[in-house]
């Protein structure tokens, strides 16, 4: 340091008995750098709202995108259309991950930003029994339709909210046994929440729901997807929201669920892309 109190970030020098200070470039370059920092640099936290058929798979790699990012994911779950009510009931979110009409009808509140539209992958519907009783046979619609006469109660998502819960009784209508199945069926509020019961009962049960939403119950076994033409592969496409105050981040959040790490967990949990 000078006689003047000078630096080695500064220099200065006197006008009219005035001490005047000149910053080295570094120093205003430095300073610039600070001040110019983008919002998007910033560590934030992304609230999600999932489909309960993706959680198995974002659950297990969203650590992943917090330490690379360093933002934070709040992650909130539920059947497709209870995420629809709580949108539209504005409940804070930046964005969603449903089906392809869950996403139409938010689009057509001006809800969602339609750019960042991203299909993470299709999965198809399974039966599934408690890990250890006996397998019934499913391998074509007569067997299927047995193994749901012979049961002693069905578990299923509920058909009001969920996408599963509503194709799953479209079936059991189709295969002539709506009626027998409402009577012995157990809904609950997704297909995961219904496999966790499944696991529970231990009578002759049976239970139905997203191949992804079984798989992810170590309780339960899944013993083989709906036969022949039954079959229905959903897509599940993740979206910004409009109001959304995080759009860069969510944006990277959506773009990391299409890397290949994050693609082969899917396919692990039965999905197609």
């Amino acid at each position: 340091m000078s006689s003047h109190g000078c630096t080695d970030c500064r220099s200065g020098f006197f006008l009219g008995g005035r001490r005047m200070v000149r910053w080295a470039p570094a120093a205003f370059a430095w300073a610039a750098l600070i001040l110019a920092a983008p919002e998007a640099a910033q560590a934030v936290e992304l609230r999600v709202l999932a489909a309960g058929a993706v959680e198995s798979t974002v659950h297990d790699m969203v650590g992943r995108f917090e330490k690379e990012s360093g933002h934070t994911v709040k992650l909130t779950y539920g059947a497709v259309g209870a995420l629809r009510d709580k949108i539209y009931a504005n409940e804070p979110a930046d964005l969603t991950i449903v089906t392809p009409v869950i996403i139409d009808q938010l689009q057509a509140k001006g809800l969602v930003r339609s750019a960042t539209r991203t299909d993470l992958g299709r999965v198809g519907g399974g039966i599934a029994v408690r890990m250890g009783a006996p397998r019934p046979h499913v391998g074509s619609p007569e067997e299927l339709k047995q193994a749901l006469l012979a049961a002693d109660h069905v578990y299923y998502a509920d058909p009001v909210t969920a996408t599963a819960g509503a194709y799953f009784m479209k079936i059991a209508d189709k295969l002539g046994v709506g009626e027998a199945v409402r009577k012995k069926g157990r809904s609950a509020p997704g297909g995961k929440e219904a496999m966790l019961l499944l696991a529970k009962d231990p009578g002759n049960a049976i239970g139905v729901t997203q191949n992804s939403e079984i798989i992810a119950v170590k309780e339960v076994l899944l013993v083989g997807p709906y036969p022949g033409d039954l079959q229905l592969l959903t897509t599940y496409t993740g979206i910004v929201l409009t109001r959304t105050p995080h759009p860069e981040a969510a944006e990277a959040f959506l773009k990391f669920l299409t890397s290949a790490p994050v693609k082969e967990r899917f396919v692990k949990a039965g999905y197609e892309h």
